[in-house]
């Protein structure tokens, strides 16, 4: 299905790096791989799919015949006693569905049939969805590692410099107790994101029920993308799984009321037999047909409740659309709010905020400015790495929403 293998491809677009994977690390097509493989969810598919193909055979399968054995007029009184008199038929009977019954029954067994297929496929796009979810999540957490650790590494800077002007005599030793109580801040923030690396690990690998053999994952959110038009948007929504689902019950309960309204029309019971006679010593045969007397459909509330359903289902779908086109609208907003705040943060805001941080760590080196001047300057630049860094970040995660929603891809023209 079309839809399964957009997943796939975009978002296997979006972690392609430069450098070689190492052993120990995870790229998303093994994570999808193995979700397909092995996640709890999709495990049921296969047996309810042998439960439908069952329901099939059964809707396929014709009333079998009957046969049946009457004595009459025996063990009685006067003439009838004992089985001298008695009439014994041997009859063989078979009914005749009419109203198009099994081709009914047949079809409606084939569209639930198909509803589970195409809802097999729904759910495989929730799952790599899902682990495409999680799995940039462990991305976020690895990227805010590092940038965790070029702090580290500009309060070592820092302190060394610190160290050098306290031998000097130009400043305090308590100079150098402020960069450590920075620096051990600093490590205890990487305590708790290696804390949470751990359990984001541990969330992505419970989408194949295992426990995470991998210590990291491939992939950045360095990579350059599209940001989708309102256009690309509203054409997207139309085929959104979620009003696909609406359209496959519509069918189904299409289906189902046909062969409801099969179901309502009588049937015609035929038969032959042969009777015999014991008084007589005779034999003859015997015909027989019935047919009940369709004096009201007997599934006329049920074809109602059916017909209320669908137009139930048509109100819902108009509903989802609307809702989708805001929803769609709303993250497209977010979006584009993101976009044009990273572009500024790198293009003006960081070149200014590193500039800043050398010109106060020179500073500093000279005696011009002070240490609480350089930590300032650093935190701010760190705090601009930051915000780009969630900005990208949450950039990607709504992209991902997009297309989980929609089930559509945006970035296609950029694979």
């Amino acid at each position: 299905m079309k839809l399964l293998y957009f997943v796939i491809a975009v978002f296997m677009g979006l972690f392609v790096t430069s450098y070689p994977a190492i052993a120990n690390e995870l790229s998303l097509r093994e994570a999808f791989e193995k979700a397909l493989q092995d996640n709890p969810n999709l495990q049921k598919y296969p047996y309810k799919q042998r439960m439908a193909e069952a329901e099939k055979l059964q809707a396929s399968l014709r009333p079998n015949p009957v046969v049946g054995v009457e004595v009459e007029n025996f063990a009685g009184s006067g003439d009838s006693q004992g089985f001298d008199s008695a009439q014994t038929t041997l009859s063989f009977s078979q009914l005749i569905e009419l109203g198009e019954k099994r081709e009914r029954r047949v079809e409606y067994a084939t569209a639930r049939q198909r509803q589970l297929a195409a809802e097999f496929n729904y759910e495989k796009i929730e799952v790599l969805a899902e682990t495409a979810h999680r799995y940039y999540e462990v991305v976020r957490l690895q990227q805010l590692a590092e940038w965790n650790n070029q702090q580290q590494q500009r309060l070592d800077n820092a302190m060394q410099i610190v160290n050098e002007r306290i031998e000097s005599g130009a400043v305090p030793k308590s100079e150098a107790t402020r960069v450590l109580l920075q620096q051990r801040q600093v490590a205890v923030q990487s305590e708790e994101i290696v804390g949470k690396l751990k359990e984001a690990r541990s969330s992505l690998s419970a989408m194949w029920a295992a426990e995470p053999s991998f210590t990291g994952v491939i992939g950045d959110f360095y990579q350059s993308f599209d940001i989708p038009s309102q256009a690309d948007i509203e054409q997207a929504v139309n085929q959104a799984p979620e009003f696909l689902r609406l359209l496959d019950s519509e069918r189904l309960l299409a289906a189902k009321v046909k062969a409801v309204k099969a179901d309502a029309s009588a049937d015609l019971n035929v038969g032959v037999g042969v009777r015999y006679n014991n008084q007589l010593n005779d034999a003859g045969l015997v015909l027989q047909a019935s047919m009940p007397l369709q004096l009201s459909n007997p599934n006329q509330g049920t074809i109602e409740a059916n017909q209320a359903e669908r137009a139930l289902i048509f109100e819902q779908q108009r509903l989802v659309r609307e809702q989708l086109r805001v929803r769609a609208r709303s993250l497209l907003g977010r979006i584009q709010t993101n976009y044009r705040y990273l572009e500024s943060t790198q293009a003006d805001l960081l070149p200014l905020a590193k500039q800043l941080e050398n010109e106060t760590t020179d500073g500093y080196r000279r005696g011009i400015h002070s240490l609480l001047v350089v930590l300032d300057a650093q935190d701010e630049l760190a705090q601009l790495e930051h915000e780009a860094l969630e900005r990208r970040s949450a950039i990607h995660k709504d992209i991902l929403e997009l297309e989980r929603m929609t089930g559509q891809s945006f970035l296609e023209s950029k694979l």
